[in-house]
């Protein structure tokens, strides 16, 4: 991996400013454990080989396009990868500022696995400490885009805190049109009796998107997310959370499409830290052409963590003889009074049903996308907004 570090990760590329020390630290870091390869076990099925052979810009791109919504929403605009404050209008009970040394110090990203995690410390442009009280009337946008000549590397990192009680829509979209890298890290924290729902809605072109979310839900305290990975070039998405108190609940539930030259790897991991705690996760993947799509599914019960609930699932489609679905779900329970559950399948479109479906006059093709289309939906049918559920079920009718 001498060849990443040597593009990404130079001393001379760390930037000068009053975090230097964190900086340093998270570099010696990088480059003691090394970028992950084929032998590391959380990234066997995803090569680094398309990012080994580019060349990153330091020449600024040109401005990105805001994604068009239809519905109301605050615009927070990563514009390239870099948060635009000029005209930012938050509302009531949000607040935003940088993070402090203290909250940047108080991470610890592992071993190999966490490279890009390291690498974000050493080298982000922003970081910032998103806080919500209350409860907020129209979702927060955070709207990621790159232009067409985005050829850099950008590594933003944000912290989001949620007060007791506080409930909130929190919705990513990411639109590329480059062919550079995006490393996001993201922490999130959930005070006592906090509600989140937390949606990512990702389009690659030929950048890499590369993602680490941690989530610590405190008590009775609820977090739902929802993602649409539309597919991309090389996608990774790491996203753990941590139910740390009594009656703290999750529930992840995804829909991921990739078709030729396009690779998505998700790697999710609930950690039943306490017992009276509740998970549930539903994930699917359609893959076609020459797609790979990854999924890893971990619940992990903790000793102690005693009438813990949690179910996992991951429905797979191979839409063609190319393409490639390496899905994985995980079980880890040290608790004795608990629920656990787990499946995965990997078939192919109902050949019975698409029969019928002609013989009732439908198109062939007419069919095929409505099955697809009602396989790839059920994960988002428990959105409570209609407005947010009809967009991604709009999306995906354009899609499939």
């Amino acid at each position: 991996m001498s060849a990443l570090i040597d593009s990404l990760a130079t001393e001379a590329r760390l930037p000068a400013d009053d975090h230097a020390a964190i900086r340093r630290r998270a570099h010696k870091a990088l480059l003691q454990h090394g970028f992950p390869d084929l032998k590391t076990e959380a990234w066997k099925y995803t090569s680094l080989r398309v990012l080994e052979k580019r060349a990153f810009s330091e020449q600024q791109a040109g401005a990105s396009a805001l994604p068009a919504l239809p519905f109301a929403a605050t615009l927070l605009h990563f514009d390239n990868g870099i948060l635009n404050v000029d005209d930012l209008d938050l509302p009531a009970g949000v607040s935003l500022q940088p993070q402090t040394e203290e909250q940047l110090a108080a991470v610890d990203h592992g071993d190999r696995a966490g490279a890009f995690a390291w690498l974000n410390l050493a080298r982000f442009e922003q970081a910032w400490h998103l806080q919500i009280e209350g409860h907020l009337e129209q979702p927060l946008v955070l709207a990621i885009s790159t232009a067409a000549d985005f050829q850099n590397d950008v590594h933003p990192r944000l912290l989001i805190e949620l007060a007791a009680g506080a409930r909130a829509e929190l919705i990513e979209v990411h639109e590329d049109r480059g062919e550079g890298l995006v490393n996001i890290v993201q922490d999130a924290a959930l005070g006592r009796a906090a509600f989140l729902r937390h949606l990512v809605s990702r389009q690659s072109a030929q950048s890499a998107w590369i993602q680490r979310s941690h989530v610590r839900v405190a008590r009775d305290a609820d977090y739902r997310f929802h993602t649409l990975d539309r597919g991309g070039r090389l996608t990774r998405h790491d996203l753990a959370v941590r139910l740390t108190e009594s009656g703290a609940h999750a529930e992840v539930d995804g829909t991921v499409l990739v078709n030729d030259r396009q690779h998505v790897d998700f790697h999710t991991a609930i950690d039943h830290e306490v017992g009276h705690t509740n998970s549930r996760e539903s994930f699917r993947i359609l893959a076609d052409g020459t797609g790979v799509g990854v999924f890893n599914g971990r619940i992990h019960i903790h000793r102690g963590a005693d009438d813990s609930h949690s179910d996992l699932n991951t429905a797979n489609l191979l839409l063609s003889e190319s393409a490639r679905i390496n899905a994985k779900p995980e079980l880890e329970i040290y608790a004795e009074e608990v629920t656990a559950s787990h499946g995965a399948t990997i078939g192919q479109l109902d050949d019975a049903a698409l029969f019928y479906m002609r013989s009732r006059g439908i198109p062939a093709d007419q069919a095929s996308a409505l099955l697809k289309q009602g396989f790839a939906a059920a994960p988002f049918e428990n959105i409570e907004s209609e407005s947010i559920r009809d967009w991604l079920m709009g999306e995906l009718a354009e899609l499939v």
